[in-house]
């Protein structure tokens, strides 16, 4: 766990029995399903994020393989130390090499714990509690970009896959909820810290069983600005063969930016 630095101090954390700890002696404990809550101003984060029921609806949702093009694809690209930023419940963190994934929910992190053998913590990523310049991949899937955090952890000349809906993304979805609906702008994430150097877009069809529709769409930024009434409507849908589209952006870090190592 040796690049993993004390979200107090800053300062590098070394396992001692069952807890990491700093020079200044700011201890983290292991849980019993073997990651560490590095989350400042909660000590259980079960408050934060995901709860229980839908970080484990997402869960079984996913191993029924609806983005399996998407993990395929990503699993590819991983190379070097790895981190997954907002990991959830770590269903892309298929790598037999070092990764790190951390998310702000402490559920999803005890899932991804139990499913894979990888170091897993729950943090947020507004203050990344990694040592600076030691990420050779990052992945950052449907989450709030922060290029600078982002652009802090990888080493010069690393790799940031940042991923969003395709396009045509859901469409028949969506043409189930809306009166009218939209297309995705499939807009890179804007940095000034990291270049853009490739754009990729990957998808399939896919038949989505009928109890699925409900807990997919809640995975979805478009789930929070829709209202109960358009919602329902979903309850009347049968299974459907739906577009599942993603367009990854890669980033690189300029071998020549060295910035002040933690």
């Amino acid at each position: 766990m040796s690049i993993l630095i004390c979200p107090v101090c800053a300062k590098g954390l070394n396992k001692i029995g069952n807890s990491l700890k700093c020079a200044d002696n700011h201890s983290f404990d292991f849980s019993k399903d073997g990651y560490v809550n590095l989350l400042l101003g909660s000590k259980n984060g079960d408050k934060k994020g995901d709860s229980k029921e839908s970080a484990r609806a997402r869960h079984s949702l996913l191993a029924k393989g609806y983005y399996a093009c998407l993990k395929n694809y990503i699993k590819e690209k991983m190379c070097g130390t790895v981190l997954d930023i907002c990991c959830g419940e770590g269903y892309y963190d298929d790598y037999a090499g070092e990764l790190y994934g951390f998310d702000i929910s402490k559920e999803m992190i005890r899932l991804a714990s139990k499913s894979r053998k990888n170091h897993y913590f729950v943090a947020n990523l507004s203050n990344i509690p990694i040592k600076s310049e030691s990420i050779d991949t990052a992945f950052h899937l449907f989450a709030p970009f922060n290029d600078k955090e982002f652009s802090r952890i990888l080493k010069p000349g690393g790799t940031l896959y940042s991923v969003v809906g395709g396009k045509n993304h859901l469409w028949e979805m969506k043409k189930i909820i809306y009166d009218t609906p939209y297309k995705n702008d499939e807009e890179p994430p804007k940095t000034e810290r990291l270049k853009l150097v490739s754009k990729t877009k990957i998808g399939e069809r896919v038949s989505i069983e009928k109890e699925d529709l409900k807990t997919l769409f809640s995975m979805t930024p478009y789930f929070y600005r829709t209202n109960e009434c358009d919602k329902a409507k979903l309850d009347d849908a049968d299974c459907l063969d739906l577009t599942v589209e993603f367009v990854i952006f890669e980033y690189k870090k300029d071998v020549t930016d060295h910035g002040q190592s933690l």
